[in-house]
């Protein structure tokens, strides 16, 4: 899935494998996963499973206050960050339910909250009534003071905040329709604790944990619009022995892990022609006598995540990112809860996590793209690590523009401008006339200059090349006279179709937020997922 890429065209979808073949898929990756012969965590793999599935489903049924899923049913995965994201990724949440019901599964969301937040604005298109051109302004939802993960994410101005919808609705006035942005962002979040009444705004309160008030606003329309899923904070897995377990087994074999790692990335980047040390990810450094880990340590009450590396003395594993911190391998996961209320806390990387929800804990899950590449390497671990035929998973991505006017010129008229201009300066003799080409003059520069074409110096011999293109020249000068409006016309031309393909690119752009768009186009796109 290598040269995986997004659907260009509006309403297209990208889903491999096909949404037909999963429910076999389903089957195969439960029975693949369903044996006791692979130890992870001190436990064969099917209870490790087992135990996994009863926290996870229990922590996400008090997150999410629902009832009635059958607990032996196949439990069907996606996940991305709590932000505002575009309906190409939004889809998956609606496909994740539409399998769910097509088989009898638990569709479960990962609310990727260990995760950064990396931007505290939106992107709008703008459509001035006249002056500057069509442009994508930014407009902030909230102050930036840098990166912090999305679990300890707060609103940090409520002003901004709260007038976010205010400030967009000027720009998205002319454009013919309603955004969902205003319903939205007037019902906010759960009902918590930016106070309302320090400045007398009626308005409903807002969550604290900016992920959280996001994921609120998407929950909601996803409830009102049929889709009905469970959510689960990937910062509440820490507090899970299936996943202490899953570090634990990690970290006690972390050289091996390692080089099984590493060995992927490489493996990815040589076969997609790859350079950047840092994609698909990082590989894992190793030191003297510690190895860094696959997983993010962080303090409760601090906004910053840090790399962390590992050493092993007998029965000891050794923590280290400036601090230190010894464990007991042999009592580590029944002394987790200790080290967990501590405030020390180890957050799973973006390979780690997905190695973790597809082998120990889910059925079948649904990528994006992104999560779709990752996934090649985290297969090839799985292969090489842990020994077992990775289960088979979905990439699925969608493009649903916003339906805004669209201006008529394409980047094929782009080309055809461009090549125009250019061919009238060195190619004038292609655009006379009949009339033109009758006259003696012309016939003569045209004769002369296809002579010249015919005899080309061999470019060993610079001083012959230099008479020669200076003779060529001095024939197409002359020849530019006989179309001397044509330039004229074919830049202006050009310069218009520019602007247009420049001003199509901003209203086409396929990563505008669901929020931005009205719900008669976005509704019906999203619910058709929900009956494969």
């Amino acid at each position: 899935m290598s040269r995986l890429r997004v659907p260009t065209t509006d309403r297209a979808v990208l889903a491999i494998p096909s949404f037909d073949a999963l429910p076999a898929l389903v089957e195969e990756n439960r029975r693949r996963l369903n044996r006791d012969d692979i130890q992870i965590g001190g436990l064969p793999l099917r209870e490790l499973r087992a135990l996994a599935r009863r926290e996870v489903l229990e922590l996400a049924r008090s997150s999410s206050a629902e009832e009635g899923f059958d607990v032996d049913a196949p439990l069907l995965l996606a996940g991305h960050q709590p932000e505002l994201s575009h309906p190409g990724v939004w889809v998956k949440n609606f496909a994740l339910n539409g399998l769910a019901k097509k088989i009898g599964g638990i569709p479960l969301n990962l609310i990727v909250d260990n995760d950064t937040l990396k931007s505290t604005s939106l992107h709008v298109p703008v459509i001035p009534d006249r002056g500057p051109k069509v442009h994508s302004e930014s407009v902030a939802f909230d102050t930036f003071s840098g990166e912090v993960p999305y679990e300890d994410r707060k609103i940090e101005d409520a002003s901004v905040f709260r007038t976010f919808a205010e400030r967009v609705a000027p720009l998205s006035a002319n454009w013919g329709f309603e955004t969902l942005l205003a319903h939205c962002w007037a019902s906010g979040g759960r009902e918590s604790s930016v106070e309302s009444e320090t400045t007398g705004d009626s308005r409903p309160p807002l969550a604290q944990n900016i992920g959280e008030t996001f994921t609120a606003m998407r929950t909601n329309r996803e409830e009102a619009w049929g889709c009905k899923n469970l959510e689960l904070l990937v910062s509440l897995l820490f507090w899970s022995e299936g996943y202490a377990r899953f570090v634990a087994h990690i970290l006690a074999d972390l050289s091996r892990f390692a080089g099984v790692y590493n060995s992927a990335i490489l493996k990815y980047r040589t076969a997609n022609g790859i350079k950047s040390r840092n994609h698909p990810a990082p590989e894992l450094q190793q030191r003297a006598k510690d190895i860094e880990a696959p997983f993010w340590m962080r303090w409760y009450g601090q906004d910053r995540r840090t790399r962390f590396w590992v050493w092993r003395n007998d029965n000891q594993l050794h923590f280290s990112n400036g601090t230190h911190i010894a464990a007991d391998t042999n009592r580590f996961v029944h002394e987790w809860p200790e080290f967990s209320e501590s405030g020390t806390r180890l957050s799973p990387r973006a390979l780690t996590l997905t190695l973790f929800a597809r082998v120990c804990l889910g059925d079948f899950f649904i990528h994006g793209i992104g999560g779709g590449k990752y996934d090649e390497v985290t297969d090839d671990i799985i292969r090489n690590y842990f020994g077992i035929e990775p289960p088979a998973y979905q990439v699925l991505s969608a493009t649903l523009r916003l339906p805004l006017p669209t201006l008529p010129s394409t980047p094929d008229d782009l080309k055809r401008a461009e090549r125009r201009v250019r061919d009238l300066h060195w190619n004038p003799q292609r655009h006379l006339v009949p009339e033109q080409l009758a006259r003696p003059e012309v016939q003569w520069l045209l004769t002369r200059k296809n002579t010249l074409i015919a005899n080309e110096p061999p470019l060993t011999d610079h001083t012959a090349r230099k008479a020669w293109f200076r003779e060529l020249q001095a024939v197409t000068i002359e020849l530019r006279h006989f179309v001397w409006k044509q330039p004229t016309i074919a830049k202006s031309d050009l310069t218009r179709i520019r602007a247009e393909v420049a001003a199509n690119e901003v209203l086409q752009r396929r990563d505008y937020s669901w929020v931005l768009y009205p719900e008669e186009t976005l509704r019906p796109f999203l619910q058709r997922f929900l009956n494969l």
